[in-house]
């Protein structure tokens, strides 16, 4: 169990330390004088923070060319080949697997499809030998990668790495994370993929202008991630947000859910709720081919289809206003291959959202749509471990802190050249 740290100068350092360089990392290039600013240290603090960086290669400065005369003024920024982060898309039906610097830039991608089925120990094995395969083809060194951050959809556990429950691999309580660091040799993170691509937006895309970030993901299946407050929510037992599985139709007839209810959101607006409904009877999954058909007939003026799509969107109109009732975000990101035509779903969706919200006075709430392929998935994976490698270390966990490894690597390579 995690205790919070007692006070002492160590605990201290370490907070100052990780406070800095997540603002370089966040903000930079950034002068020393808006680092001290926003983190409220002395000059003398940064001051010393700053050589540790710098000597350890940790951090660059660079001279801005605008100046207002004189010598141009400094900036710090992370030097994002200091260390390297994994990312890991685990799907249905294959596994996406990115090498990521320090600004999360992907640097090379790879995918290895899944056997029908897949058993835990194969996905590990096939995720191990793709992690290998990233540092051979960069000619990374196994000591300069900070550790793997492993994306899938489900219930995890991620204290403990362990994905509870996964209604796509029908897993339950799967050690993922501890057989990962096993093979790999290096700390592993596993989140619910949704949340992954939620942080990854809050951090470098759509999602920076709050510290409240809602995306729904829509397509094989309805995710939800929650951001408050700059940290992801996972409620009390990890499976908060399960978005897709609020009930929308309580009927006798409402459709079924892959997750065993009837009348969920994710029976009525996902990909398999749209295609139950035109078929008449379940499938199973998505069939992308026969999305793709559906999505055309309507296009076309198939005015059954059109119903379906229609009814799809004003139900998630009404369950996006409640979500603005709850959290009144500044806006909402929508993501997933459910928006291959987005106005099919968002159109009557944005219809919908002020006749259900209180009062009337949200009636202009932004849906912003963002990328979701699978190379920004898996690089979401890789942004919720450099999260970790940047939080103020609150929490005694008994591991060293991931700045220290930064720290200690980065020192190790200066020495060597």
């Amino acid at each position: 169990m995690n205790t919070t740290r007692a006070g002492s100068k160590g605990l201290i350092r370490d907070m100052n330390r990780s406070r800095v360089l997540n603002i370089i990392a966040s903000h930079g290039p950034i002068s020393r004088v808006e680092v001290a600013r926003q983190s409220g240290l002395t000059a003398a603090t940064i001051t010393n923070i700053m050589n540790d960086f710098i000597n350890a290669d940790l951090v660059w400065e660079t001279a801005t060319e605008e100046s207002s005369g004189g010598r141009p003024p400094i900036l710090l920024r992370i030097n994002p080949s200091a260390g390297y982060v994994i990312g890991v898309k685990l799907r249905e039906y294959k596994v996406i697997v990115v090498l990521c610097d320090l600004e999360c830039h992907v640097l090379y991608q790879t995918e290895s499809p899944l056997p029908i089925d897949a058993q835990p120990y194969q996905v590990v094995d096939i995720i191990a030998a793709d992690f290998e395969k990233c540092l051979h083809e960069n000619q990374i060194n196994h000591q300069d990668v900070l550790g793997m951050g492993v994306g899938v959809s489900g219930l995890v556990d991620e204290k403990r790495g362990i994905l509870r429950y996964s209604n796509f691999f029908r897993w339950q309580n799967v050690e993922l994370g501890p057989a990962l660091e096993f093979k790999t040799r290096v700390p592993v993170i596993i989140e619910n993929d949704v949340n992954m691509l939620t942080l990854a937006e809050y951090q470098y895309g759509s999602g920076r202008i709050s510290s409240t970030c809602i995306l729904v993901s829509i397509g094989h299946g309805v995710g939800m991630g929650l951001i408050i407050g700059g940290e992801l929510f996972r409620g009390a037992y990890g499976s908060a947000a399960e978005f897709g599985h609020i009930t929308m139709d309580s009927s006798p007839t409402a459709p079924p859910c892959t997750c065993g209810k009837r009348g969920c959101l994710e029976a009525i607006i996902s990909d398999y709720g749209i295609i139950y409904a035109a078929l008449g009877g379940e499938l199973g999954f998505s069939d992308e081919q026969l999305m793709q058909t559906l999505i055309n007939r309507a296009r076309t003026g198939d005015t059954q289809i059109q119903a379906i799509f229609q009814r799809a969107g004003e139900v998630l109109g009404i369950a996006l206003a409640n979500l603005v009732n709850l959290f009144d975000p500044a806006q909402i990101l929508i993501a997933g291959e459910g928006l291959r035509d987005e106005d099919l779903l968002l159109k009557p969706a944005r219809a919908m959202i002020p006749q259900h919200t209180f009062g009337h006075i949200r009636t202009d709430v932004p849906l912003i749509t963002v990328p979701s392929d699978n190379r920004r998935w898996a690089q979401g994976a890789a942004s919720v471990f450099l999260h970790e490698v940047f939080r103020p270390p609150i929490y005694e966990t008994g591991k060293i802190l991931p700045i220290d490894n930064l720290l200690q690597r980065a020192h190790t390579r200066t020495r060597k050249k």
